[in-house]
């Protein structure tokens, strides 16, 4: 065996090119082990830059809807700014006629109140004048009744007088032929 150890310390410099070489060797191996981490890093940052882009590409895309749809109530807001001042003068004409109307009613609710109470107190003097002329009536009929019942008595002492002067006639006829 120390045959075998001695030819390993003829030659120093196959040592020191082995040496070298693994020296190298591990050198190029950490630098692509770093370069391979990096890569791989950088890699991962790439997806995730995807993955940030589709997302802001959907908030583009949304941004977009939402844009065009203001862009659609923006026009639907002009078109009916441009009938504004039309609406607001037929605002203003209505509201006039409204407050006319109401005038309108005021003073025939006014008028109505008036007829009502000349109208109550003519039911009252009526009434009052309804009430007189039905004692009267009653009055008048008792009246009446007493006068009818007078009455038929008279027409019949009447009767009894007429035709006891006719008796007497018819007598006097008689005793005269």
């Amino acid at each position: 065996m120390s045959t075998f150890f001695s030819d390993f310390q003829i030659n120093t410099e196959f040592y020191i090119l082995v040496g070298i070489f693994f020296t190298l060797t591990l050198l190029i191996t950490i630098i692509i082990v770093v370069f391979l981490t990096k890569i791989k890093s950088l890699k991962n940052i790439l997806y995730q830059a995807k993955d940030i882009d589709e997302a802001k590409k959907a908030k583009i895309a949304k941004l977009e809807k939402e844009l065009n749809s203001e862009k659609k109530k923006s026009e639907e807001l002009s078109r009916e700014l441009r009938f504004l001042p039309k609406n607001k003068e037929r605002l203003e004409e209505s509201m006039e006629y409204i407050s006319v109307l109401k005038e309108q009613i005021k003073k025939g609710e006014k008028e109505h109140i008036k007829e009502l109470n000349k109208q109550k107190l003519e039911f009252e003097q009526l009434s009052v004048h309804y009430e007189l002329l039905n004692k009267s009536y009653i009055k008048l009929g008792e009246r009446y009744k007493r006068l009818k019942d007078r009455n038929d008595i008279l027409i019949e002492e009447n009767n009894k007088f007429h035709n006891k002067l006719r008796e007497i006639e018819i007598k006097r006829r008689n005793s005269i032929i």
